[in-house]
């Protein structure tokens, strides 16, 4: 997936729905462009943390088995 991913939570939203990875070009120039190269570790930290936090409160520990089912009021189908 490409575009709009600007968090963790974004991730695993887009690993959810079938992407296969996600492109993080925004945090990335973000972070570049606050601290150089430790502003871009920081970033892929923060988000790796939140992507962590969210796997966490649905339940799940390995990305491999994310669903449609882990997101609130996705389409059971």
């Amino acid at each position: 997936m490409d575009g709009g991913i600007s968090g963790g939570q974004d991730v695993l939203k887009a690993l959810a729905l079938g992407a296969r990875g996600c492109l993080i070009g925004r945090a990335f120039l973000y972070g570049l462009a606050a601290r150089g190269e430790s502003g871009v570790a920081l970033a892929l930290e923060i988000i790796r943390g939140e992507f962590v936090a969210s796997m966490a409160l649905t339940g799940h520990t390995d990305a491999r088995n994310l669903g449609r089912q882990c997101l609130v009021g996705a389409d059971p189908r």
